[in-house]
């Protein structure tokens, strides 16, 4: 959920920062009155305010309008260079850096402090702009556990109607079974190579496209075996540590019982930014579901989704999460229109290098039209608990797949006995990112 990668690089922007502060604090020792040295100086505090209370492209324009005037005042051109580097523009803080130790002016202390700075630079640069298009293959593999593979009812007794009893034929019933999944998936990001300046921010523009296909079949019930082969693809942007956000245009192509169930086409935008502590996640979901089977024609329809998450780090080996989301589905026919909400809470622990997790979820859901024979709309809760650990492996002929295993288990009631249910399930996986 969270990245210790960009507090790195923060800390490191810091220590540079105050590396080439403290060099320019030196070499303003031997900087000479003048009539306009109140102004000169005015206008050089005046820059370093704006770079850091968070204007670093106001900075810019402060200490390049004050180097116009005063084209061999160092120390200005080296927190010059700092708001450069703050905006990722490397090319033009290294230019600047550069005229200070082609100046043979320059105190040698200075000099070290600036060199330091410049390599810093040339590291960061390659790691950011070396690479713009990136490649990912992922792949896994598992054997399932699933009580209840058709979401059948315990019981075959359904209560009572005008027409009497109602039994439900035991072919309907829950079915127990084991199975396997198995998933491959390749991802492409694209990243402009120069920095987009967002007012005083700077950010990374992305585009990232992706296809995956996953398979999950049971050992006596194929009829129920799942088959998802998905196309994605969008634009992302991320604003320093604050902000990133992507637009997902994803289709999914839906089998069932090696037989077309139908297409799903989605487009999903997501925003993330930092605040309480944390980090807050938006995110829309607009589907349009089309089905194949005649069967289904009632099914056909739009979907809807709003949510709303908080997520937060709890020193460096813990996290937790929460959020909840709101969901409209029209359809065809009544019956299947539905409204509701979800609740969820969750949470992650390292110990002893392995990654132990835990989710549980609430989901209320409302339909609209009455079912046939008992002649009541449907309502129903659902509550979905999982827990489950992941290792990965640091050496040997695993090396860089990681072992993962999950139980689940689903309990949904509803007013209409025939939709009451519950499953267990139980995941053991191995996968790898290539």
């Amino acid at each position: 959920m969270f990245s210790t990668s960009g507090a790195r690089r923060t800390a490191r922007c810091s220590l540079i920062a105050a590396l080439v502060a403290s060099a320019c604090a030196a070499q303003a020792q031997g900087t000479q009155g003048s009539a306009d040295a109140a102004a000169t100086e005015a206008q050089y505090r005046l820059g370093l305010y704006q770079r850091e209370t968070g204007e670093p492209y106001s900075a810019i324009d402060t200490l390049e309008s004050l180097l116009s005037a005063n084209p061999s005042l160092n120390r200005a051109r080296l927190e010059l260079a700092v708001a450069y580097y703050r905006t990722l523009n490397y090319e033009r803080a290294r230019a600047e850096a550069q005229r200070v130790l082609d100046d043979p002016r320059t105190p040698e202390n200075v000099r070290l402090s600036v060199l330091s700075f410049v390599k810093q630079m040339e590291l960061e640069q390659t790691i950011a702009q070396g690479k713009p298009h990136k490649w990912e293959i992922n792949t896994s593999v598992g054997l399932l556990y699933d009580s209840n593979v058709n979401a059948g009812p315990d019981n075959a007794v359904l209560g009572s109607s005008a027409n009497g009893l109602l039994t439900l034929n035991s072919q309907f019933l829950s079915k127990s079974d084991w199975g396997y999944t198995a998933q491959a998936g390749v991802q492409h990001t694209w990243q402009k190579p120069a920095p987009v300046r967002i007012g005083e921010s700077t950010g990374r523009f992305q585009w990232i496209s992706s296809v995956n296909a996953y398979h999950k079949g049971y050992h006596n019930f194929s009829e129920y075996n799942l088959g998802v082969l998905s196309l994605a693809t969008g634009p992302g942007l991320i604003v320093g540590q604050g902000f990133r956000g992507n637009l997902n245009l994803q289709v999914d192509h839906i089998t069932f019982g090696g037989r077309e169930l139908g297409l799903y086409t989605s487009l999903n935008p997501t925003i993330t930014v930092r605040g309480l502590g944390g980090e807050i996640t938006t995110d829309l979901l607009v589907s349009q579901r089309s089905f194949s089977r005649p069967t289904d024609g009632g099914r056909q329809g739009q979907f809807r989704s709003f949510g709303v998450s908080y997520g937060r780090l709890i020193g460096t080996q813990a996290s937790v999460q929460g959020g909840v989301r709101t969901f409209v589905e029209n359809t065809r026919e009544d019956r299947f229109s539905n409204q509701g909400h979800e609740v969820f809470v969750g949470g992650r622990i390292q110990w002893a290098g392995i990654d132990f997790f835990a989710r549980s979820a609430i989901r209320n859901a409302r339909y609209d039209g009455v079912e046939p024979v008992f002649d009541v709309a449907r309502r129903e809760l659902e509550r979905r608990n999982e827990v489950g650990a992941s290792y990965a492996f640091l050496e040997g002929w695993l090396q860089k797949w990681q072992l993962s295993a999950t139980l689940a288990n689903v309990h949904n009631r509803s007013n209409v006995s025939l939709y009451g249910y519950d499953r267990d399930t139980a995941f053991i996986n191995l996968s790898r990112t290539f």
